[in-house]
């Protein structure tokens, strides 16, 4: 069994011992830990002035995470912390903002919307990230208009490239249709259309689906597989999350990946 990109061999054996209902955010924020443990450990961390994006400030790491960042501090202290967190194999993306007074300037409106999801690790960088979040939130009509359509677009990509009788029947856990990527897209656009959402109950569904999905790829990844729940997988998947065979595991997750599917198109 390899080991991931950021536990080492005595952390894998600890992770391996998280049972079913132990898995979504409680082991997400259990790796968080061991990540900001070892970054920590890197003279230089917070004088790079680093903010989480992605997996990891939403809760949702698993152990093949990407390790989304911006860098606000001083350049020659970012890149002496990026190269020692790839020396150690993290796999880290990092970004400086092209203009440290506006952030959203050069990037995509997922990234844009990433910066909202941000988490800083000090008071300083805290107060830089609140300050282009606030600087988001003042131009929100544009800005939603903006993410609705690039997720349309994204969307459709994604849809017509996994669109397949293998990915039925191996399932892409993040980027399949109704998988996390889409489950997490229709979030968004739950809570930055929120006025048009009142009193839905579609809110809560959606987050009980993604805590199964979310369990299912991190266990996935501990077994050492890919996003893709490919058929070698999917007897001792069955048997880790308690089904009596593989016909009941994945009629569960074709339910679900059906039901997000359609509340995605509607959202």
């Amino acid at each position: 069994m390899a080991t991931k990109s950021f536990l080492n061999s005595i952390d894998l054996n600890i992770a391996l011992k998280f049972g079913p209902d132990q898995l979504g955010t409680q082991f997400s924020d259990w790796l968080g830990e061991r990540l900001l443990e070892s970054l920590a450990s890197i003279p230089g961390w917070l004088a790079s002035q680093p903010i989480a994006l992605g997996s990891w400030a939403r809760g949702e790491l698993s152990p093949n995470s990407d390790i989304d960042m911006i860098f606000c501090g001083p350049e020659d202290i970012v890149q002496k912390v990026v190269g020692e967190a790839q020396a150690k194999g993290l796999r880290l993306r990092s970004r400086i903002p092209e203009d440290l007074s506006d952030w959203t300037v050069g990037v995509e409106s997922f990234d844009i919307l990433a910066i909202l999801r941000g988490r800083a690790f000090d008071a300083t960088t805290e107060k830089l990230l609140r300050e282009q979040q606030e600087r988001i939130h003042r131009s929100h009509s544009q800005f939603r208009k903006r993410l609705r359509q690039a997720v349309v677009t994204e969307q459709k990509w994604r849809r017509k490239r996994h669109d397949s009788v293998t990915n039925y029947l191996e399932p892409n856990l993040k980027y399949g249709p109704g998988a996390l990527r889409d489950l997490q897209q229709a979030l968004d656009m739950y809570t930055l259309f929120n006025s048009r959402f009142k009193l839905s109950p579609i809110e809560d569904l959606l987050k009980g689906d993604k805590k199964f999905l979310l369990a299912l790829r991190q266990k996935l990844h501990l077994l050492d597989g890919t996003d893709i729940l490919s058929g070698p997988w999917q007897a001792e998947m069955a048997q880790f999350f308690g089904y009596s065979d593989i016909q009941s595991l994945m009629g569960r997750l074709q339910g679900a990946l059906s039901r997000v599917s359609f509340y995605v198109e509607w959202v």
